[in-house]
């Protein structure tokens, strides 16, 4: 069981990183385009960015709890 959990805190630790890099790869492109285009009117800047790093904080909502969830297990044994 705790190995299953700490397999699962490893993954969702990466999807975390993953979540971050492809986030702040956003900002930075978005940013490219706002300094070469200007901002075009209605155009949505930074919707990938801001979804991305909401993944990023779910993701790493869902690992802190798998480790507390181990912490109470260690505790019970």
């Amino acid at each position: 069981m705790t190995l299953l959990l700490l397999i699962l805190i490893g993954g969702f630790a990466i999807a975390a990183a993953v979540a971050l890099a492809r986030g702040l790869l956003a900002f930075f492109r978005d940013g490219e385009q706002f300094r070469q285009n200007g901002a075009a009117p209605g155009e949505a800047f930074g919707m990938k960015q801001n979804r991305m790093m909401a993944k990023r904080a779910l993701f790493q909502g869902i690992a802190i709890l798998l480790v507390a969830l181990i912490g109470a297990l260690s505790s019970q044994a």
